[in-house]
């Protein structure tokens, strides 16, 4: 069964508001678009490995997303975890284009791509590293003793493995999707004896849930940017342009001409990714170009956040937004065509 889904990780919808919001011409934007190109990819590839890991016997296995642990003072993260009562697997999950090969030796992957060579850390090193972590988290945690197995699984079907058979500890540890499933099953025949009791194992689950700590990510400070390069106004849902008029309690785009309520909410949610959790009238004014401290109240109290302070330093808690994301806008109205439509009825009526 599955103990944890996906989630977005949080990064994806940070670099999508940051990019929103700075200068196509920012020192740094080609950066920042790679980044999220790697972690779309990334987050991608985990989604398409479902299709293979529901094929599992929801009985016998308790599949975890998106795990983040911590041993002390660090953290350790896992794609995904599969706990069994025999045993415990580790996926560490990568969706790589191009000819690829691991180098044990440096503990290093090459890849080959359009003629480019590039170098990224061994994933079969980092996905032995997050065992040694969940063994010590398994120990500090007073849990039953349990054997742990790791793999690395390629979910682009195109990757080319340039490895020679000879190399066979990076295949005992490399699979790709469509074998996963058979993988597994050969761990089951190689721990025949159940470790753990249903119990237990129940056990294990709900304390892997109860401790995981979603990670943070400030990518402001990430990729130094100024709260000055970050571009202020309400972008328009339809076609990002920034800023957005406020007329007549609606929000119009002089870029596509569209009219919509509740452009502010999605706006709200770029502070609360780029700049912080909680917002004042005063700050809401500045982000989002309004005049009207009356208005901008209207705007926030409409919106039932919860609120700290008093009247004069008020602050509007933004985290729901990012916990719950507002839902898709109706397909928004096009002033433009509205005010044309209205015309032809009045033409057609003075036609003899």
């Amino acid at each position: 069964m599955i103990g944890k889904e996906h989630q977005t990780p949080i990064i994806i919808p940070k670099l999508e508001a940051l990019l929103r919001r700075l200068s196509k011409y920012f020192v740094r934007r080609i950066e920042i678009e790679s980044q999220l190109g790697k972690s779309k990819a990334g987050y991608s590839g985990e989604l398409s490995l479902d299709y293979y890991l529901n094929n599992l016997p929801d009985k016998e296995y308790v599949i975890l997303h998106d795990l983040r642990l911590k041993n002390k003072s660090s953290f350790f993260q896992i794609d995904t975890l599969i706990l069994h009562r025999h045993f415990i697997l580790i996926l560490e999950v990568k969706n790589i284009a191009g000819d690829i090969y691991i180098d044990t030796n440096f503990n290093q992957m090459i890849r080959t791509l359009n003629g480019k060579t590039e170098v990224f850390p061994d994933p079969i090193l980092q996905a032995y590293r997050q065992k040694v972590e969940l063994e010590r988290w398994l120990v500090e945690n007073k849990c039953p003793s349990l054997s742990i197995e790791y793999l690395v699984v390629l979910t682009n079907p195109h990757t080319l493995i340039k490895n020679s058979p000879e190399d066979e500890h990076v295949f005992q540890r490399l699979v790709r999707s469509a074998k996963l499933p058979f993988k597994i099953e050969t761990y089951t025949h190689f721990y025949p004896i159940p470790s753990l009791t249903s119990k237990e194992s129940s056990k294990i689950s709900k304390l892997l849930l109860k401790c995981h700590t979603p990670q943070t990510y400030d990518v402001l400070h990430h990729f130094n940017v100024s709260q000055t390069d970050i571009i202020c106004g309400v972008y328009c849902v339809q076609c990002e342009s920034i800023p957005m008029e406020r007329m007549g309690g609606t929000w119009i785009c002089s870029s596509c001409k569209s009219v919509q309520k509740d452009a502010h909410v999605y706006s709200l949610r770029d502070y609360a990714f780029l700049i912080q959790p909680t917002i004042t009238n005063k700050e809401a004014r500045g982000f989002l170009r309004l005049e009207s401290v009356s208005a901008t109240r209207k705007i926030l109290q409409k919106m039932n956040l919860s609120t700290t302070g008093s009247t004069k330093d008020k602050r509007y808690d933004l985290t729901p937004l990012i916990e719950h994301p507002p839902s898709p806008p109706e397909k928004p109205i096009r002033k433009s065509s509205k005010k044309h439509n209205s015309q032809s009825q009045r033409i057609h009526k003075r036609t003899p």
